[in-house]
């Protein structure tokens, strides 16, 4: 199975940059993966946490060793919060299911002409080399490369800049945004405002994006010059949980710990360092005294900022010719640290008791600078959608329960989650923004009570545990087979999001790797289940198809 997306705790900078689908050999602390939705922990961290009966209290941690478990289990969680609580995340999250929705009628037009044939990369070029063409298959082909292309330069555009801008596929960063932008919106209209009554529709600024091209406006044409941040999502996510992890472990030593500490233990290194070293050198500052320094809060606020654009999926795209400044959180990251540096040493140094207060005033000031809607204003018009379109009070309703309706069930299920922390955000911003200053006691940013509460309701829906299964969390007040069901109906709709990647890309007949998920079928239970929501999606079993390569 193809693997990537995937944000590993580890004292190794390969380890988070390699593909871990659920490796039941990886050594890392933890994991989390775009693709499966999964908090995976090592063995041993699970049975650390285990002992303290299942629960770690989050403020007064007993046993050190179970501090340092929990504080990777923060890290893991952190990148549920970024994939589902976060506009950029849930773009990143909607990539997969995407291809398979957006795509349905122009497959069954391609299986009604050519019949069930993989790949379609290789139907393509078999095509071609007959000097013929299938108006669906270039379609469906273009859609899936805009898309992978948009993922892999938000994520880490110095990797990708050199392959992408030789893609005989790739047309430009600007329309790779467009498409990506264009599939988030729909995927969410088709399951909640299907006229696009409340939401912006991406053709309202169509006709601009096509005068862009028109006029070679930078960016936007086919042979633009590619301009790329010097970081992208992957260092801006690990930065963000790996300073969110230090600041919790450093309150929960009561502040005993030093920076040296943790380079010592091999915490502040590559991939996880490289952001804050950004944002220092954007803002000319010197690597800070302690772990809760103003200057690490302001950090951790702008990896916020960056990561929740909002033009085009829940407000009015304004200025069509900034898409690509105002969607990349690489760019977003940049401007954001030089308009901090603009505003001076005193305003760098806002962030000193990790309030709410200093949180909504400090992001509002850079959204401002960056005219850009603030997360504010994100929050408030995602709430406002929750709270007057029907079919988005009848979607929280399912949140509420965990017992959501069949049809585009994981889009309901993500979008349930990020509504809710979106609302939740609003009432207590800086709980999501400095996570490990709200869970201990060092610094009282947020009451016991509220602590606890909120990060139960936002804990990641799917862990692993010691044996590396997955089982659904079990969230009290929720019934334990409401729970499983969703686990299991979520994932039967994952086996036909990666079958259908499989058709369109993959070489080869399909791969039922499915052991990250579970060990407890044989591989034939496993076939058949895979194949029967295949063939639910599509109409054709997998064993019908033929192979070409």
């Amino acid at each position: 199975m193809k693997l990537d997306g995937v944000f590993v705790e580890s004292d190794d900078e390969n380890a988070a940059l390699s593909s871990a689908h659920g490796n039941r050999r990886l050594e890392a602390l933890g994991s989390y993966n775009t693709l499966d939705f999964v908090v995976r922990l090592r063995p041993d961290l699970h049975k650390i946490l285990e002992a303290q009966g299942g629960k770690v209290s989050m403020r007064e941690c007993e046993s050190w060793d179970a501090a340092q478990a929990f504080s990777t289990y923060l890290h893991e969680t952190i990148h549920w919060w970024q994939h589902v609580g976060t506009s950029a995340g849930l773009m990143l999250s909607f990539l997969q299911p995407a291809h398979a929705h957006m795509n349905r009628k122009r497959l069954d037009e391609i299986l009604a002409t050519h019949g069930p044939i993989k790949p379609l990369v290789g139907l393509a070029q078999k095509l071609s080399d007959a000097n013929q063409q299938n108006g669906a298959l270039n379609v469906v082909l273009n859609n899936w490369h805009d898309l992978d292309f948009f993922r892999q330069l938000a994520i880490n555009p110095r990797g990708s800049v050199q392959s992408i801008a030789s893609h005989p596929y790739f047309e430009s960063v600007g329309h790779s945004y467009r498409m990506a932008i264009g599939a988030a919106s729909w995927l969410i209209s088709a399951t909640l405002d299907p006229r696009y009554e409340a939401l912006p529709h991406p053709r309202d600024w169509e006709a601009e994006m096509a005068a862009l091209r028109e006029r070679k406006a930078e960016g936007f044409f086919y042979g633009s010059p590619i301009e790329i941040p010097p970081i992208g999502m992957l260092e801006i996510f690990e930065g963000q949980a790996r300073f969110s992890q230090i600041q919790y472990l450093y309150g929960a030593s009561g502040g005993h710990l030093s920076w040296d500490t943790f380079r010592n233990r091999g915490m502040l290194s590559g991939v996880y360092t490289r952001a804050f070293e950004t944002f220092l050198d954007f803002v000319e500052e010197e690597w800070p005294a302690t772990t809760d320094d103003p200057i690490v809060g302001l950090f951790l606020l702008i990896c916020d900022v960056a990561l929740s654009p909002s033009e085009g999926l829940f407000l009015p795209m304004t200025d069509p010719s900034a898409l690509i400044w105002s969607t990349d959180p690489g760019w977003r990251f940049i401007m954001l640290c030089r308009f901090a540096k603009e505003e001076g040493s005193a305003f760098r140094r806002s962030i000193r008791n990790y309030s709410a207060e200093e949180y909504w005033k400090v992001s509002q000031r850079l959204s401002d600078l960056m005219l850009s809607p603030s997360p504010r204003q994100l929050g408030e018009a995602v709430s406002q959608y929750a709270d007057t379109l029907p079919a988005w009070i009848a979607l929280m309703e399912e949140d509420r329960t965990f017992e959501y309706c069949e049809g585009n069930l994981p889009i309901r299920v993500l979008l349930g989650r990020f509504t809710r922390l979106q609302r939740d955000k609003l009432k207590a911003p800086q709980f999501f923004c400095w996570p490990g200053m709200c869970l201990t006691s060092f610094r009282q940013a947020l009451d016991a009570k509220s602590v606890i509460a909120l990060f139960s309701e936002h804990e990641a829906l799917f862990l692993d545990r010691a044996d590396r299964d997955v089982y659904p969390r079990l969230v009290p007040g929720r019934d334990e087979k409401t729970l499983q069901r969703l686990l299991d109906d979520f994932y039967t709709w994952v086996s036909m999001y990666e079958m259908t990647r499989q058709w369109l890309v993959e070489d080869g007949p399909f791969d039922y790797d499915y052991g990250w998920l579970t060990s407890k079928f044989s591989s034939t239970e496993i076939k058949d289940w895979a194949d029967r929501a295949f063939k639910f999606g599509t109409g054709v079993h997998p064993d019908a198809f033929s192979v070409l390569r």
